[in-house]
């Protein structure tokens, strides 16, 4: 039996991703503020070696399915033994093996389950009848949408906490060496970059059709399109564009000094639950332009903290990027008013308090 408050924290991925990163930095947060936090993962997953070396708790489980005996089993035991405030989880196999096991229970703890992105407004019936008592969300875009999925339950905002004081450690990280010789062969080039997964959704052939329109008024224009994903669609569409000597294209293992090269980061997305880049750019005083999409507008305030751009076509970018690349001054401005905006908006701290609301009521 267990004295100290527990939170028990579930995760079936595999793969370490956003949300991994951001439950690892809840679990620490939460264990300062004396909580005993508990990871139950899958056995094969990569968190749990991430876990281990920040000295966490953790339980392997075999995560098969939504309904897995051995796993509701093991959750169970974990509930049982540590008799836990809170029970957190992100997908839904791990909310249903949660909910189903928490049936055999008198007395539950709290279920609270994480939703990053959402596919349709269909409700989910099944998860309706099971106990579930908060759903949290990164957005307030987010809530309205998942609010249609869960309308008997309660959806709370937490803004994500982003590690700035991480991205300031790579002030002194070195760019790709690759990376490093075309921007040396470039000494005068107007940098503009974009992170992102190579995904429709994340916008990169809108901002390569701008920039073939912007090339007359901004010879030395260059742009870094930074992520991982499918990279033919992309290859093509720059060199029908005669964009082979202006587009790197390629992966970053730390983002900041790529950031911090780039006289602007563009955000071109069509579906974007919150976004981070854009976040995390401003933290470090760098200039963004992004779209009116999803949650992005709670991240960027239009000619306040940055530039928003409303519709997704190529003269409407185009437009905003040759303001931004000709007005450097208003737009440091902008940048220097997110940057204060984004590291309390988005800081752990803040985060780790919305947590503690909800653990608390």
């Amino acid at each position: 039996m267990n004295k100290q408050k527990a939170v028990l924290f579930l995760e079936s991925s595999k793969n370490m991703g956003g949300q991994e990163w951001q439950l690892l930095q809840q679990m620490q947060a939460l264990q300062q503020e004396g909580y005993l936090c508990v990871l139950l993962c899958a056995e094969q997953g990569l968190i749990a070696a991430h876990a281990q070396a920040r000295q966490l708790t953790t339980i392997t489980l075999p995560f098969r399915n939504s309904a897995h005996l051995p796993t509701m089993r093991g959750i169970l035991q974990a509930i049982k033994h540590y008799q836990p405030t809170a029970c957190v989880c992100h997908s839904g196999h791990d909310a249903n093996n949660l909910s189903i096991a928490c049936l055999w229970l008198r007395q539950r703890p709290k279920i609270i389950r994480s939703r990053t992105y959402y596919t349709n407004d269909k409700k989910k019936s099944w998860q309706s009848v099971l106990p579930l008592d908060v759903v949290m969300v990164p957005s307030q875009f987010m809530q309205a949408q998942i609010q249609k999925q869960f309308p008997s339950k309660r959806v709370e905002v937490v803004y994500p906490g982003v590690d700035f004081a991480k991205l300031d450690g790579q002030h002194d990280a070195v760019l790709p060496e690759d990376l490093q010789q075309w921007l040396a062969a470039r000494p005068e080039a107007e940098v503009i970059i974009q992170v992102g997964m190579f995904r429709r959704e994340k916008g990169h052939h809108i901002v390569l059709a701008a920039m073939a329109k912007l090339l007359e008024r901004h010879p030395k224009l260059v742009l870094i399109l930074a992520g991982g994903g499918k990279k033919q669609p992309l290859l093509e569409q720059i060199a029908q564009l005669g964009l082979s000597d202006k587009v790197w294209l390629g992966e970053l293992s730390a983002v900041a000094p790529a950031l911090r090269r780039a006289q602007l980061l563009v955000m071109p997305s069509l579906l974007e639950p919150l976004g981070m880049v854009q976040i995390e750019a401003l933290g470090l005083g760098v200039p963004v332009i992004v779209s009116n999409v999803g949650g992005i507008p709670e991240t960027v305030q239009h000619q306040q903290t940055g530039l928003i751009v409303s519709e997704a076509t190529p003269v409407a970018w185009a437009e905003a990027m040759d303001y931004g690349l000709t007005h450097p001054q208003e737009m440091q401005r902008l940048a220097a008013a997110g940057q204060t905006q984004v590291r309390q908006q988005f800081s752990p701290q803040f985060n780790t308090q919305r947590l503690l609301q909800l653990l608390a009521e």
